[in-house]
């Protein structure tokens, strides 16, 4: 990607996430988004709710695993490349970032479509915006990495 392509690509992406974090914020602030429940369990029984409800309800919990342990990967990759590398700005790096940012979206997604199968409450959480701002991340890094490899080759 040449970095006019990659600028605005930043730019409207940052934007987004600034307008979606003042919408966040500005619902959390006036009561209109639905407060989570700590210690509230759902459950979902499996004899009785239609077939395709119960599939779908365990793909998301699948999808919510492995999620999770695509986090965890990821952030290993991302702290020991960190660890061994002189700079941080490298596409393996970038790529990780974007990674991580991913797996928060799909869990935030995967998450909701169970809660919402399994108790018919929509219960949204920060993790689409993380998301979001991890692969804005992502971006900055794949930016990184550009400029120094120009740097590199100039010297």
């Amino acid at each position: 990607m040449d970095k006019e392509k990659l600028t605005k690509k930043i730019n409207k992406l940052s934007k987004f996430v600034v307008c979606a974090m003042v919408v966040y914020f500005m619902l959390n602030c006036c009561g209109i988004w639905p407060d989570t429940k700590s210690g509230d369990t759902v459950s979902l029984d499996v004899d009785k709710v239609p077939f395709w409800k119960a599939s779908l309800g365990i793909v998301t919990i699948v999808l919510i695993i492995a999620s999770v342990i695509g986090v965890y990967i990821q952030t290993y990759r991302l702290m020991s490349g960190l660890s061994r590398n002189s700079t941080p700005f490298t596409q393996k790096t970038a790529n990780i970032v974007r990674d991580l940012g991913i797996f928060f979206i799909i869990m935030e997604i995967a998450g909701d479509t169970f809660m919402f199968i399994a108790g018919g409450v929509v219960n949204v959480n920060f993790f689409w915006l993380a998301g979001l701002i991890m692969y804005s991340f992502s971006l900055v890094f794949r930016y990184g990495s550009n400029l120094q490899r120009e740097s590199d080759e100039t010297l």
